[in-house]
């Protein structure tokens, strides 16, 4: 059991390390090319932050585990909206105005609907995990048409000069920090779930919950590494844009790969949960511009409820 122990114990160094580097060199992206701290962070933060939930959802897809593809990318939509967001603005609410974020958050709302249609015969096929996929080739369109904008407005504004060096070790922090993320989320998933078994946490529980904690460890430690250096706008852009990507990216290739079946316990449970918590984010971004700690704690105790619930579920 030491061996375990000790290789979580990394995993976990490697999540903070990676992501210290990860989130200073995103900063320092949106420095160099004049792009709003949220931009960055729905944009290229948000895809690199997915990519254990890719990863995780399309290997279960491949060994036909295709209820935990789908337990993994809801799930991390409600960790990633009521733990991360919820613990963060806790801390320090977020500022979000701007016609990008409310585009973003209207983005996830249409997204989940169109999510929730394709759902309704309880089975995500080749056909459906095709438009999933498809919305992604939509969100990349769309993002690169507010990149060429924003590019447009910077030179009106200004341009910070950097040094050819600085440039390169920009780019080795933001891959250093992308790699340690990611080797860090699986020595934490894989050798958590050994620790969890051995202290009988049943397995219905930890592919629901610690799976999908453990695949947004990624925004988790983005989002409080963002607010420790001033910068909590950069983590709900974050959130939003690794929801998106879990609804259109990895539930669409894990799909593509096998059909997914939706169980009673995702439409009656999991998906209304998602709902109310997409709702509220998205809302309190397009009406209000922020969120303030009264949302940020109302999404936590939602995900706390939910946790609470689903231990019930399986343990009664």
């Amino acid at each position: 059991m030491t061996s375990p122990i000790i290789l979580f114990c990394l995993g976990l160094f490697l999540i903070i390390k990676g992501g210290d580097y990860f989130t200073d060199s995103s900063i320092n992206i949106a420095r160099i090319s004049n792009l709003p701290e949220v931009f960055i962070g729905a944009t290229i933060v948000s895809i690199a932050t997915t990519t254990p939930e890719a990863i995780v959802s399309i290997t279960a897809s491949f060994k036909n585990y295709t209820e935990m593809s789908i337990g993994n990318a809801i799930g991390s939509i409600i960790c990633n909206t009521g733990l991360v967001l919820g613990i963060t603005n806790i801390i320090r609410p977020s500022k979000v105005k701007g016609k990008f974020i409310k585009l973003k958050s209207l983005t996830l709302i249409i997204f989940t609907f169109i999510f929730f249609i394709l759902s309704v015969d309880r089975l995500i096929d080749n056909i459906n995990a095709g438009l999933l996929l498809l919305l992604v080739l939509v969100y990349i369109v769309f993002d690169s048409l507010v990149i060429k904008h924003k590019k447009t407005q910077s030179i009106k504004n200004y341009y910070t000069p950097i040094s050819r060096k600085e440039y390169t070790k920009i780019f080795l922090l933001f891959v250093v920090g992308i790699m340690g993320i990611s080797i860090g989320s699986n020595l934490l998933i894989n050798n958590g779930i050994i620790i969890a078994k051995f202290i009988g946490v049943p397995e219905a529980v930890i592919s629901l919950t610690f799976i999908a904690l453990g695949t947004s460890l990624p925004e988790l430690t983005t989002a409080i590494t963002a607010i420790k250096k001033g910068h909590p706008s950069l983590s709900v852009g974050n959130i939003i844009g690794a929801n998106i990507l879990n609804l259109s990216l990895v539930l669409g290739a894990a799909g593509l790969i096998n059909p997914l079946n939706i169980t009673e316990q995702n439409i009656y449970l999991d998906f209304p949960v998602f709902f109310i918590m997409i709702s509220i984010l998205s809302l309190s971004c397009i009406i209000k511009g922020k969120i303030n700690k009264i949302i940020g704690a109302l999404l936590f105790i939602i995900y706390i409820i939910y946790l609470i619930t689903l231990y019930f579920f399986y343990m009664v």
